[in-house]
């Protein structure tokens, strides 16, 4: 504990980490504390948190952790939503993203805390590597993307000093977690900087629009990951990567328009689709995921469940009619439709598949005696 102290720090001497893993890609590295205070008043639930400082105090039981730079200025390790909210009720001028709320916190605060408990490290790295167990692991969870830019911090500093093909174990030692775990989660937090770097591929969307998790778990799945190039590599240099593979499957699950992907469940659905070229064409043609499903290995399981899926929302459909108060005016067209399709299924599979015409000419002769349907009624009641 010789590196850790206990301190009371005035508010005008702490600073924004300008690494912290909340920020988005374009605020990595900002040193203008009004645009962070920006963000994290949009995103970040600041107000709130005002309002209980505001009321309660600042709890002792809750210190910012803080390392001391070589001009004299504390950095915020960890806190900084705290430290925002702490800036704002001392200086509301700093923003001007909900100003009417954050002046009514302040009409009303019973407290202003301008000196803060603090402790304070010897160095980021320290901080990092507790960070790091805390909110991967332990009891304050991140989100899959602030894991993911931890992690960043973490593996530039160890890399220095531990080979390549050892880094994920030593980062999985430090944080309390698994290998595989670590790597996919710093291999996503690549693709999803070199996508931000490409412009999204040319995608209208914002940093924010982006469902990190949805990459994570993608690379989880052996077909995506050989498809993009990433399969067992260690290297964060991403020099393996086939991009215009992963341009693909960029597009497939996140561009407005061009998304095949509705659902985190369906990246299962894609991923099997990777590992068929068949099925790949169909979808680079335009097909949805279900129709390229019938390309894959499992055609029949496909047809199938797509069947079933059919027959369940269709059986949903029965249940709910006594709940409704009128006649829906679309209801008998679909249903015209639906009787459409389902004739035309059948016929597909009779004219695919066949039947023997005599057996088939056999079963109408009997089907059509009144004796015959009689005694079969008889057996199938036993």
């Amino acid at each position: 504990m010789a590196d850790r102290k206990k301190l009371e720090i005035e508010l005008k001497s702490l600073w924004f980490d300008e690494r912290n893993p909340r920020l988005p890609i374009r605020l990595q590295g900002e040193t203008d504390e009004n645009k962070i205070i920006d963000y994290m008043v949009k995103y970040g639930n600041i107000v709130e948190l005002m309002l209980s400082i505001a009321e309660m105090g600042y709890s002792d039981a809750e210190p910012l952790l803080v390392v001391r730079e070589a001009d004299g200025r504390y950095i915020v390790v960890e806190g900084n939503r705290r430290l925002a909210a702490l800036k704002l009720l001392n200086n509301p001028g700093l923003t001007k993203i909900r100003q009417q709320a954050i002046k009514n916190v302040i009409l009303e605060a019973k407290f202003k805390p301008e000196v803060i408990p603090c402790i304070l490290y010897a160095n980021k790295e320290d901080v990092l590597d507790y960070l790091g167990y805390r909110h991967i692991t332990g009891v304050k969870d991140w989100g899959a993307l602030e894991k993911a830019r931890y992690l960043d911090q973490l593996y530039k500093i160890h890399i220095q000093n531990t080979q390549l093909d050892k880094i994920y174990q030593k980062l999985a030692k430090i944080i309390g977690s698994r290998t595989d775990y670590v790597a996919k989660l710093h291999k996503a937090l690549k693709l999803y900087e070199r996508a931000n770097d490409r412009a999204y591929y040319g995608a209208d969307i914002k940093e924010e629009d982006i469902q990190f998790s949805w990459l994570t778990t993608a690379l989880g799945f052996r077909g995506i990951s050989e498809y993009i190039g990433l399969s067992g590599t260690t290297d964060a240099s991403l020099s393996s990567l086939e991009e215009e593979h992963f341009k693909k499957i960029f597009t497939w699950m996140f561009y407005p328009g061009k998304a095949v992907i509705r659902e985190v469940r369906e990246i299962s659905d894609l991923a099997k689709i990777t590992e068929s070229p068949a099925a790949l064409a169909r979808l680079e043609k335009g097909s949805t995921v279900d129709e390229a499903l019938l390309y894959t290995s499992a055609p029949a399981e496909a047809f199938i469940e797509m069947l079933s899926k059919a027959k369940q929302q269709l059986k949903q459909a029965k249940d709910a009619i006594e709940q409704l108060g009128k006649e829906p005016l679309e209801a008998k067209g679909l249903l015209e439709d639906i009787d459409r399709l389902l004739k035309t299924i059948s016929g597909g599979l009779e004219a695919n598949f066949g039947r023997n015409e005599e057996q088939g000419i056999s079963i109408e002769k009997l089907a059509s005696d009144p004796e015959v349907l009689e005694q079969l009624r008889k057996l199938l009641r036993k």
